[in-house]
């Protein structure tokens, strides 16, 4: 075999091999976290993390300050004032985030919005990108080495 097909196929082996555990790890469901160590209030369904600034919860009666790790029911109301944030944890290990002024309800279950569309060229679809481009150029360089019969391996020696 020629030695330029050898390259071609050993690249094009190398380029897959790292492509697709890249592709895989990328693919794989994120683990939720592992449940708190204290065990969760009777009728409550998550608890409130303040991510800073003032952060008040209503458990149906008046707004009162969120404390660290406070446990709240279904249909709670979260009220994030200006430039705070808050983090609301499931049971189930979904996080969902509130970062804009505004009261917002508390559900029984996690309800995340859908994930934004990466715009063209932006740096949240330059990997899949990537490793998509790796596993054709591999592909290629694969194809391309086993359909080489030789032929143009000789050139003519002129005298």
């Amino acid at each position: 075999m020629n030695p330029l097909v050898i390259r071609s196929l050993v690249l094009g082996i190398a380029v897959m091999g790292v492509s697709m555990p890249l592709h895989a790890q990328m693919m794989a469901p994120e683990p939720a976290s592992s449940p708190s160590a204290e065990t969760p209030v009777a009728n409550t369904v998550a608890e409130v993390r303040t991510d800073g600034g003032v952060v008040m919860v209503s458990n149906g009666g008046p707004f009162q300050t969120a404390v660290p790790g406070q446990r709240v029911d279904a249909k709670a109301r979260l009220m994030v004032s200006k430039e705070s944030a808050a983090t609301v944890i499931y049971d189930d290990g979904c996080k969902q985030t509130y970062d804009k002024p505004g009261v917002y309800p508390i559900n029984e279950t996690c309800v995340l919005p859908p994930p934004p569309v990466a715009a063209a060229g932006s740096s949240a679809g330059a990997p899949k990108w990537l490793i998509g481009t790796g596993v054709a150029i591999g592909l290629y360089a694969i194809v391309d080495s086993l359909n080489d019969n030789d032929n143009n391996d000789q050139l003519p020696v002129s005298r």
